[in-house]
């Protein structure tokens, strides 16, 4: 039986039951950056109706009885090599992807639809960001983790002082990036192609949100299960 309550806060509900993350995303819940929320506050700042949510949790819970990695348990090292290969291998072919139809997009339809020239805009800063995001973690904070994991007493101290440090950064990046796809949103409202779009326009926008919710769910493995433990196991080893 599922304890997923209106109390549960939204962060828990998907590392315990990460299976339920595509409804949590369905109905535009933030369980990544904002995931400290209850799941009423969460709906309460929707405008949604908490039992017709729940329900609807719970029920994706019980249907779905495959197994997924538990990285509560998992090595660090482990879980941080899954967000190197997948989400960072992703979002960089992504990324690829989205620049080749933003610029056919923005040449053949900027004049009519002038948001896109805004939404090109945000996309840029959102790619250099990620890139020295990205490099962060996977030249010194990932494996600076992995090193205290294996060995707590030759663990190397980090360039910036401790690890507290890097992590924070990391995670207000995420929040930069979390209000940045927002945006995009709202410009494209919701990743709606008008009605004049070509297949190129409708493929840009479908992109768009293919790329913000595998990041949702990679901020959320980062935030709420790695970034946790990584401080947890400096706090032991202090």
């Amino acid at each position: 039986m599922t304890d997923i309550t209106s109390e549960t806060p939204v962060r828990d509900i998907a590392v315990k039951y990460p299976m339920t993350i595509p409804v949590l995303e369905s109905f535009g819940i933030d369980f990544c950056c904002g995931g400290k929320h209850t799941l009423a506050t969460a709906c309460a700042k929707k405008e949604l109706n908490t039992e017709s949510v729940l329900k609807e949790l719970q029920l994706q819970e019980r249907l779905d009885s495959t197994p997924a990695t538990d990285w509560q348990q998992a090595t660090l090292s482990d879980l941080t090599e899954y967000i190197v290969n997948k989400h960072h291998a992703f979002t960089r072919s992504q990324i690829i992807l989205i620049r080749a139809l933003l610029d056919k997009v923005e040449s053949r339809h900027a004049a009519h639809h002038p948001e896109i020239l805004n939404v090109s805009k945000t996309f840029s800063v959102v790619c250099a960001e990620l890139d020295h995001h990205f490099h962060c973690e996977e030249q010194m904070l990932f494996p600076y983790i992995a090193r205290m994991e294996k060995d707590k007493k030759t663990a190397l101290p980090l360039a910036f002082g401790n690890v507290q440090q890097p992590i924070a950064r990391m995670m207000a990046d995420h929040d930069q990036a979390g209000n940045e796809f927002r945006e995009m949103r709202e410009l494209t409202n919701n990743y709606l192609p008008p009605d004049d779009a070509c297949p190129t326009f409708r493929a840009l926008y479908r992109a768009l949100e293919d790329l913000e919710h595998d990041l949702h769910q990679h901020i959320h493995l980062e935030n709420n299960i790695l970034f946790p433990r990584a401080l947890e196991q400096a706090a032991m080893t202090a």
